[in-house]
């Protein structure tokens, strides 16, 4: 199913169903995704007989600050989504579309529309499109454009999927030096795919030179006969298997999760789903003396099955943002970005300002212009929202600067 905004904004969201054969059976899926500009949006399905029942409700603010050309006001978001479509697939192409009124998404009201659940067969699957448009007829070419694509669509990110927990093709490993709980977990990836990423690439880079100089350093303990070859800059940065081990300083093992599966797939979720991921266990410490000295095959793999009991917390916005930075993941940053301003509220906002708007000239921004319109309410008598960062060596110069801008505000 491909859930559809506008030509610039668009997300494919997965929705499972599992659908008995019993047209009397009553089936219920429901997922929630965040779109390119940080938005989030939650699709439901219900199958009653023979009808599908499609409810889109939208999970964001009201209005929507452009915090990025520091304008200062709210824009209406939803100016441009009047109508909602749903656009069936079948062996010849597509018709019967149906369309209702989605007006009430600004209040953050589910709009709902049903259709016969035979018209949306298609070969194997339940198979259509939800369009959001300002239109209550959608263009013809757009829908004579939907067949194709969405089959390509959906193959590629079951492929990805496949490839994102396959422990057979991995060769590149994470551990994680600052996540205590994790020491002795190791999270596989591919090179080829994280190359294309300059912040990965430094990574992988960094890591095939000290293992490079530890394989020397070991190599001088070994009286050598003189007839052994030098091996190539890739076989030294490589464990016996092909391997290469990647630590991780910064960054949680959930938090990493959720970034790979963006890069793999596209889809942000900030729930760190390890099934869906290649992870392995050792039984003592992941360290590159123990990795590099086993065969992969001895690698105890964790259990990717439904019934695992890992579980961690859901990443924040803030966190995928640091990482996505640190690794130069650039889109992803930007709609971090983006969502981490939307989610500005006054309890919040000064935090905001002296945690990640150090980081981030974009949210230091949005920050400053939200405290210069909510003076009054956040320095009510009595109250300094700066004092528990009075010791902050950026304090000074954030009271300053929101002293300027408030003065010559218009």
């Amino acid at each position: 199913m491909t859930f559809t905004l506008s030509p610039s904004i668009a997300v494919t969201i997965s929705v499972e169903l599992s659908v008995n054969d019993s047209p009397t059976t009553q089936n219920y899926g429901q997922k929630t995704a965040t779109t390119s500009d940080g938005c989030s949006w939650t699709v439901s399905l219900n199958r009653s007989n023979d009808q599908f029942h499609v409810g889109v409700t939208w999970g964001g603010n009201q209005s929507y600050y452009d915090g990025y050309q520091g304008y200062g006001h709210f824009l209406p978001y939803f100016c441009k989504y009047s109508y909602l479509h749903i656009v069936p697939r079948n062996e010849h192409g597509v018709s019967d579309e149906v369309t209702v009124n989605a007006q009430n998404l600004s209040s953050q009201t589910k709009v709902q529309a049903s259709i016969d659940s035979r018209k949306v067969r298609y070969k194997d699957k339940y198979s259509f499109d939800i369009v959001l448009s300002s239109q209550a007829k959608l263009p013809k070419a757009l829908v004579e454009d939907t067949v194709e694509p969405l089959d390509a669509i959906t193959k590629n990110h079951e492929i990805m999927l496949i490839l994102l927990r396959d422990i057979h093709s991995v060769d590149v490993c994470f551990v994680f030096e600052s996540d205590k709980t994790c020491s002795n977990v190791g999270l596989w990836a591919h090179r080829s795919i994280l190359s294309r990423y300059k912040g990965f690439e430094s990574a992988i880079q960094t890591a095939c030179k000290d293992m490079t100089s530890a394989s020397e350093g070991m190599a001088n303990l070994t009286v050598s006969d003189g007839k052994s070859s030098e091996p190539s800059t890739a076989e030294k940065g490589s464990d016996a298997f092909g391997a290469l081990l990647v630590p991780v300083g910064k960054f949680t093992l959930a938090t990493l999760c959720v970034l790979l599966r963006y890069i793999y797939t596209g889809v942000i979720n900030l729930s760190a789903e390890t099934n869906k991921h290649a992870i392995s266990m050792t039984e003592s410490t992941l360290v590159l003396q123990g990795i590099t000295s086993r065969r992969k095959e001895s690698v105890r793999w964790h259990p990717l099955g439904s019934e695992s009991s890992w579980k961690f917390k859901d990443v924040t916005w803030e966190e995928l943002l640091l990482a996505s930075d640190f690794y130069e993941v650039t889109d992803l940053r930007c709609t971090c970005e983006k969502k981490v301003i939307s989610a500005m509220s006054n309890s919040t906002v000064v935090e905001t300002l002296f945690t990640i708007g150090c980081q981030f000239d974009k949210i230091k921004e949005s920050a400053l212009e939200y405290i210069v319109r909510n003076m009054a309410t956040l320095f009510q008598k009595g109250k300094d929202p700066f004092a528990p960062y009075k010791d902050h060596p950026k304090c000074h110069e954030m009271f300053v600067e929101l002293i300027h801008r408030k003065a010559t505000a218009k």
